[in-house]
């Protein structure tokens, strides 16, 4: 297994030669247009003819030669390759490993590669200047091609940076030595129009706010030294924002990077033919750990002046004579002997860092707000800039040509009885009527291929697919192990916080048909286990011909699955949650009952063996139906009530906002991007979980009840409204205005409100001697990585909070606050409340008829607004064969994750044009906690006691609750119990009957506590259940310990917990724990042990 946690290029050179092409079809119309280039007698490649090649290298200086040589192997292996090639990718490999590559390569392409210049446009002064030739000379255009193309390596279409993608250690210029060299490398030789190319570069990157510039000054003399820094990786400055500076003319750049004197060349503006036609200036700029400066070629700074420095520092004859070659020292006085050394600029800066003449800015470290919360952005001077409108909502049609539902079975243990990595046995897969099965995912992909078997290519789509089929997996995380592990090239593969949602790959048939298959996580769209669809989906009828869901997976290994006799009295003892009769029943049931004797190989002869690959087969069928029953259920009474295509979508998030677009609830809000959107995700705060002033509570022999928010998120939507139009930053002016607090509160959710803006505000707070102590806080901050809600303010006291939440903190706490930066949206849109009121109510009405659109309503609103305040995606993940595809993307891999014959790829992807609706969210979330705080904060100031709240709910007892009722009444002029949006209603349930209240109950800390709970079962009798929760360990596990130590009181086992005794969770005891490997393989632990102590 090989691991490469960071790859820089010489690493990766090094491992792509590794690699081997896979073949592909000579009947592929690239392959054809290759052929028929090669034929083109005008076009085809010559030979290389040793006397052109030498008559070239003559020409050249000593730094080219190598280069040529290599272009001479690559053209060699040119004819070699063109059978071999991928047809989504054209690559020449050489034998030191590096790659060139086209991409969707085709006749015309193929002709650029080698005749893209005329030697007309090459008779330039600037080619000549950038190959080191000493003047322009007589050559054939083969031989300017072979020339030309070892500097043009063919590069993606994506959007090139000049600011380097990755994080910047900066540097400061401090010592004085420094400042003289400064001035020749920065300064020195740069023509009229680079410095005013230069100058309008910079001043519009300082006025961007996306860099921070700094610029060192002596007694106001010329610039001594630039240095860009770029604050993280997500506030970049693009190409295609240069061409946004007015009067600067087409402009060329070149980068050259480090000391190789690797030359990279970015387009600004105007075509790159044309500048070298009309002889345009070029801006030269050197890269040299991603630091940004002129580069310049005659510094008079010698290597050994700089080496010798620190010795010779003292004497100033010494300082003043920068190209020194030679000291020679006598016993009076030092003897300075100058020279005529020269550098190039990148040359001078390396020497310098390596021997230490930089000193860091510490106020600027590699900067990641997730690793590092101290760090923060403030808000932009220009937030217009980063907004984009919404676009009109339009429904796709159903693109794909079939639509399948599968489900596998794997061993999970050997026959020693150990542990191993799950092993794919059995493949089940239904098309409409058909069910069809095999004994891996292969099966199903002949089975499709099949199924177009005499369809060929339609030329018109090019390189697109000429058939889709998707294909439905219940967790897909699970079931795609066995996938990634065949001979298929994975195209996309959508992950979210280590989750797979969905990936692709293609196939050609023997007619050269493009086949593609997308697996897709039925479960990201219906959050249940499989057991409950047909609950939530079918009728009554369609329930009862679905079988129990009884399977004993570790009694399946190979070698009995092989004999296929399994004995019903041993495998009943690898079955939880169900009885021996019960599994014979479903046994009974699937006509997998097999008489036999003991010689057959069964421990026991008569009725109690079953045929278990029958059985298998019959089990994985019955998970399949379920799966397209429901899924085809969902996608049908979203067509007919919504109009809207299931199979457009992804998840549940991404559905419910494309219904809000659809519904117009978008129109006038706009999305928002860049540095702006970064400003905005800090504001980013979920629900407040603690107990009260978070301490332990625990209360015996008191009716405790759990007061639950009505659609919490539903209901601050339908509270709320959307901010619309542009974000505009605040000015100095209005930070002074709402920096008074009685002109803050003219701004409120009603659509009369005096003031309409909605702000987006950093603030500073602070504490009057009329600050209120709450049990239930609203301030946060992270210690050690956890969020935690206190009433301290922390030592940066920089806050990030919208209209609503600076409201509540002087209003509920009587916080004091001075606003430091800020931006605000000018308009509203209400449409939304319109929106959820509808869908609530229809969710109400079709509960009563029993309708299982209900379901589908359920789920939307919950999930209405999760994608608007989805984080950064900086991380995309690839399969591979052939990492040598990778080549141009070296420096952006993360990881490298090697299994089989494949790789897994994690590559840092670049979020500045990531959009989003985050300032839609931060509204959303903001109304929800001031609906909880309008309850909790009544009962603090009324004296009433909560023990605990989670995001919606809290804990409160059951005496206290009819004196709150009438406040909340009063004081709001609204019903606080009740079952519509806003109310609250107790929520404890139970499997055992109708919960009366809790008894007891035991508050650890977040996401630990248990309340013991009164049931009135069936027969109307009093029983007792258990609400317990513990972070990281299941419900199961802890009634396993619970009945193993304490006799079954699980509230005996929070009080040790409570009074600081630890305590041992074996997690494997109560049910099956399986762990992912590195290689989206899964195993079963035997023994996961977690100890925990408060």
């Amino acid at each position: 297994m090989q691991t490469i946690k960071s790859a820089d290029k010489q690493d990766f050179e090094i491992l792509i030669k590794q690699l081997t092409d896979n073949s592909f079809s000579k009947g592929s119309q690239f392959y054809q247009s290759i052929q028929q280039f090669l034929e083109d007698k005008d076009q085809q490649l010559p030979d290389i003819d040793q006397e052109q090649l030498d008559r070239v290298l003559e020409v050249t200086k000593d730094t080219k030669r190598k280069v040529i040589n290599e272009f001479r192997n690559m053209v060699t292996e040119f004819r070699k390759l063109i059978s071999n090639y991928k047809q989504s990718k054209y690559q020449i490999k050489h034998d030191n490993g590096t790659v060139y590559t086209l991409q969707r390569m085709n006749k015309k392409r193929f002709q650029q590669l080698y005749i893209n210049f005329t030697k007309e446009k090459l008779q330039s002064k600037d080619f000549y200047e950038q190959l080191d030739i000493d003047k322009p000379f007589d050559i054939s255009i083969f031989e300017l091609k072979l020339l030309i193309s070892t500097y043009q390596k063919e590069t993606s279409n994506k959007k090139k940076l000049i600011a380097y993608t990755k994080y910047i250690e900066d540097h400061v210029i401090q010592e004085k030595y420094n400042q003289d060299i400064t001035k020749e490398y920065f300064i020195s030789n740069m023509n009229s129009k680079e410095h005013e190319v230069i100058n309008k570069c910079f001043e519009f990157i300082k006025k961007s706010d996306r860099f921070d510039v700094q610029i060192k000054q002596d007694n106001n003399q010329e610039i001594q030294a630039i240095l860009i820094q770029v604050q993280s990786n997500l506030q970049l400055f693009s190409l295609s924002q240069i061409k946004n500076i007015k009067h600067i003319g087409p402009l060329y750049i070149h980068v050259y990077q480090e000391s190789n004197r690797q030359v990279r060349i970015y387009k600004i503006k105007g075509d790159i033919d044309d500048l070298r036609q009309q002889q345009k200036d070029i801006v030269h700029i050197g890269l040299y750990r991603e630091h940004y400066f002129i580069y310049d070629t005659n510094v008079e700074v010698s290597n050994f002046w700089l080496n010798n420095f620190q010795k010779y520092k003292t004497y100033q004859k010494y300082l003043d004579n920068t190209n020194i070659v030679q000291v020679r020292e006598t016993s009076n006085n030092i003897c300075v002997i100058t020279g005529k050394s020269q550098n190039d600029s990148i040359t001078v800066i390396r020497m310098m860092h390596e021997l230490n003449m930089f000193e860091e800015i510490k106020d600027y470290n590699e900067f990641n707000y997730k690793e590092n919360s101290k760090q923060v952005i403030s808000a932009p001077d220009n937030a217009q800039d980063y907004c984009s409108e919404t676009k009109e909502f339009i429904e796709k049609e159903n693109h794909f040509d079939k639509i399948l539902y599968a489900d596998t079975e794997a061993f999970t243990i050997d026959s020693e009885g150990k542990y191993i990595k799950h092993k794919c046995y059995l493949c089940v897969w239904a098309d409409g009527d058909i069910i069809k099965s095999s004994r891996d995912v292969n099966g199903l992909v002949r089975y499709i291929d099949k199924c177009y078997i005499d369809e060929k290519h339609d030329a018109k789509k090019n390189n697109f697919p000429d058939k889709q089929v998707l294909i439905y997996m219940h967790n897909l995380s699970y079931d795609c192990q066995f996938i990634l592990k065949e001979q298929y090239q994975i195209e996309d593969m959508i992950q979210n916080n280590g989750k797979v949602l969905q990936f692709s790959f293609s196939i050609y048939n023997r007619q050269g048909l493009k086949i593609q298959f997308v697996f897709r996580d039925s479960y990201i769209m219906i959050s249940k286990k499989l057991s409950e669809l047909p609950e939530m989906f079918l009728s009554i009828e369609e329930q009862k011909t679905i079988q129990k869901e009884i399977m004993c997976y570790n009694y399946y290994t190979e070698e009995r699955y092989v004999n296929n006799i399994g004995d019903i009295e041993e495998a009943s003892k690898f079955i939880s949650n169900h009885t021996k009769q019960e599994f014979i029943s479903v046994l009974k049931k699937s006509d997998s009952m097999i008489k036999t004797s003991k010689t057959s190989g069964a421990q026991s002869a008569g009725d109690n063996c079953f045929d278990m690959q029958k059985y298998a087969l019959f089990y994985c069928k019955q998970d399949v139906i379920v799966l397209q029953k429901c899924v085809q259920k969902f996608a049908q009474l979203l067509k007919e009530n919504m109009d809207m295509n299931l199979f457009n979508y992804i998840s549940i998030s991404s559905l419910a906002l494309s219904y809000q677009l659809k519904k117009q609830c978008f129109n006038k809000v706009y999305k928002v991007n860049g540095l702006l959107r970064q400003f905005l995700q800090q504001f980013v705060i979920g629900g407040r979980c603690m107990t009260a002033y978070n301490k332990k509570q625990i209360l015996m022999f008191k009716k405790i009840l759990d007061f639950d928010a009505v659609s919490l998120y539903p209901s601050a939507q339908y509270r709320t409204y959307y901010p619309a139009g542009k974000l505009y930053t605040l000015t100095p002016e209005l930070i002074q205005h709402y920096n008074v607090k009685e002109n803050l509160f003219q701004i409120t959710e009603k659509s009369s409100s005096k003031d309409q803006n909605t702000l987006y505000l950093e603030v500073k707070l602070f504490k009057g001697n009329d600050f209120i102590v709450r049990g239930f806080p609203l301030l946060s901050q992270k210690v050690d990585g956890v969020r935690q809600f206190t009433n301290d303010i922390d030592k940066e006291n920089r806050y990030f909070v919208d209209t609503i939440g600076l409201q509540e903190l002087v209003l509920r706490q009587n916080y004091r606050y001075e606003i430091i930066s800020g931006v605000y949206a000018k308009e509203r849109d209400y449409t939304i409340q319109g929106v959820i009121k509808y869908m609530f109510e229809e969710r109400v009405k079709c509960k009563k008829q029993k309708n299982p659109l209900q379901e589908i309503y359920k789920l939307m609103l919950n999930s209405s607004y999760g994608k608007t305040i989805e984080g950064d995606r900086n991380e995309t993940v690839e399969i591979y064969e052939d990492l040598s595809q990778l080549f141009k993307k070296y420096d952006q891999i993360n990881s490298i994750q090697q299994y089989g014959n494949k790789f897994c790829v994690k590559l840092e992807k670049e979020c500045c044009e990531q959009t989003g609706y985050h300032h839609v969210g931060i509204q959303i979330l903001s109304m929800s906690k001031r609906i909880m705080n309008e309850v909790m904060v009544l009962a603090d100031d009324l004296g009433l006691n909560i023990y605990y709240q989670d995001t919606d709910s809290m804990q409160i007892q059951e005496n206290d609750l009819e004196k709150l009722n009438q406040e909340f009444n009063i004081k709001y002029n609204r019903e606080l119990i009740g079952k519509q949006m806003g109310q609250f209603h107790s929520d404890f349930s139970s499997n055992l009957g109708k919960v009366l209240y809790g008894e007891d109950g035991i508050y650890i800390s977040k996401k630990v506590y248990c309340v013991k709970l009164c049931v009135l079962n069936k027969d109307d009798e009093i029983c007792y259940d258990f609400h317990q929760r513990m972070k990281g360990v299941t419900s199961e596990c802890i009634t396993q310990k619970a009945n193993d130590l304490y006799g079954g009181d699980v509230i005996k086992l929070y009080e040790d917990l409570a009074k600081g005794v630890p305590i041992e969770f074996n997690l494997c005891n109560a049910k099956v724990f399986m762990k992912k490997q590195d290689d989206y393989s899964y195993m079963n632990l035997s023994e996961f042990k977690r100890t925990l102590k408060f």
